[in-house]
């Protein structure tokens, strides 16, 4: 009856040991933040706000928007988000995967969520619900992260394609998404690079604001430090913005290569991090170009390395069937890695965007469908450049190969031919002495009786 319970307790503390984990930390910088701000505006009223304001920021981590007076904050901090469902995985993995195990887990993480939701001094953007519904989600996500790979469905899964599927496809599936994966990854460094070369270039004008704010040496330290965690969320604007499709602040600033318009922005410093536009044409293609030569890049040396499709044209080798699917399976997997790019764009992309109001500030981040296109579909052009090029070339040298090999066999045919004339020629010659040597042979043994043998009369 114990070895029963196991589980069940398992769970229980895997969720109180996550919720705590992450919710002592997170109150401790909350309350820095606020004794920081008291201290400088001489007042002790902000510190009562430290309980009340540290539930809202971990329901705001889960992505949940509050609005406490006219302040709106719906812009989830993907970085918080990410370090959460990471902390749930591992306390998941440390403890227990079993079923039961998430059923108890998720059912005491649903109640800390209502406890989280008693006691706000701010209004909440979304219904009991929704925010519940959030909730989970946020923890079945970090417990299927542990969960899964030691499922024993993932061993029949892989059974069942290791049986119905050939090695070439699962080596082009695998190749597909690991492809789209390095794809991913360059984008994310990319957009981490802009991110860097924008604070190079707009430190000074946020200095001012800082000064425009009366803000000291303290608070100016920990908004930089608070920044951070919606560090993933500029870096996807920086990607959009980089690429092509902008992002806006609302109806109060636009972003783009061409153009960038602000007008009555909030007096939040980060803003004054976002760029200019860029009056290069040249310099400007040059930086609309980058998904596409990460593409090429990323497709060539999926095509040659030796973890990817190993393309090589052997030696004197003109099987035509060999090398048109050496090229078949690299198209498959390339056409998996477009709808991978396509598909997770397509999610990431709305996660970083939120809103700061009611109205002028309604809508902040990107236009997903522009920026999946902008991302997608230039990685995935670079991609079937790549495999276009290198068929090329191979079928170039094949036709070389193909039409030197032709060439030798009709001047092998051609220096053959007389040697054979001369063979049939001599042919006959020898047949016609030993057809005349034959009848010469019977005649002398016919002669040679007659010479020796008589009929047995003597003359006299």
């Amino acid at each position: 009856m114990e070895k029963r319970l196991v589980p069940w307790i398992k769970g229980i503390a895997a969720a109180v040991a996550a919720m705590l984990i992450y919710a002592v930390p997170l109150g401790l910088m909350t309350a820095l933040v606020l004794l920081v701000a008291a201290m400088e505006e001489g007042s002790n009223v902000l510190s009562a706000q430290t309980v009340p304001l540290s539930k809202a920021v971990i329901l705001l981590s889960e992505g949940v928007g509050f609005q406490g007076g006219s302040i709106v904050m719906g812009v989830t901090p993907l970085l918080l988000t990410v370090l959460l469902i990471a902390l749930i995985r591992t306390v998941c993995t440390r403890t227990s995967t079993d079923p039961r195990a998430f059923v108890s887990g998720a059912v005491v993480w649903l109640f800390l969520q209502h406890m989280l939701m008693n006691g706000l001094h701010v209004r909440l953007e979304d219904s009991t619900g929704v925010v519940m519904g959030k909730a989970l989600l946020i923890y079945t996500l970090g417990y299927l992260l542990a969960a899964v790979p030691h499922m024993p469905l993932l061993a029949v899964a892989k059974n069942y394609i290791r049986r119905y599927a050939s090695a070439p496809v699962r080596r082009s599936i695998r190749v597909g998404v690991r492809t789209a994966l390095v794809l991913l990854a360059g984008v994310a460094l990319v957009g981490l690079g802009t991110v860097i070369v924008w604070i190079a270039l707009g430190h000074h004008q946020m200095s001012a604001w800082f000064d425009a704010l009366h803000m000291q040496a303290g608070s100016r330290v920990l908004m930089c430090v608070i920044g951070l965690a919606w560090l993933p969320n500029v870096c996807l604007w920086a990607v959009s913005w980089l690429f092509g499709a902008g992002f806006s602040i609302g109806e109060a600033a636009s972003y783009t290569l061409w153009s960038s318009t602000t007008q009555d922005l909030p007096p939040l410093p980060l803003f004054a991090l976002f760029p200019q536009a860029i009056d290069h044409d040249a310099l400007r293609t040059a930086v609309m170009l980058i998904p596409l030569g990460l593409g090429v890049a990323v497709g060539l040396t999926m095509l040659f390395a030796r973890s990817g499709f190993h393309i090589r044209l052997k030696q004197d080798s003109l099987d035509m069937r060999s090398l048109l699917m050496d090229f078949a399976y690299p198209a498959g997997a390339f056409c998996i890695s477009a709808a991978v790019l396509s598909i997770v764009n397509a999610i990431v992309f709305p996660l970083a965007n939120g809103s700061l109001g009611s109205h002028r500030l309604a809508h902040v981040g990107v236009d997903v469908r522009q920026a999946t296109n902008a991302v997608a579909r230039p990685c995935s052009i670079g991609l079937f450049i790549a495999w276009g090029a290198v068929l090329a070339i191979t079928a170039v040298v094949f036709a070389v190969r193909w039409g030197m090999a032709r060439h030798a066999a009709g001047s092998h045919s051609s220096s053959a031919k007389p040697l054979g004339e001369d063979q049939v020629t001599e042919k006959p010659e020898s047949t016609h002495r030993v057809v005349n040597s034959t009848p010469q042979k019977e005649k002398q043994g016919d002669d040679e009786p007659t010479a020796t043998t008589g009929l047995g009369v003597r003359i006299p």
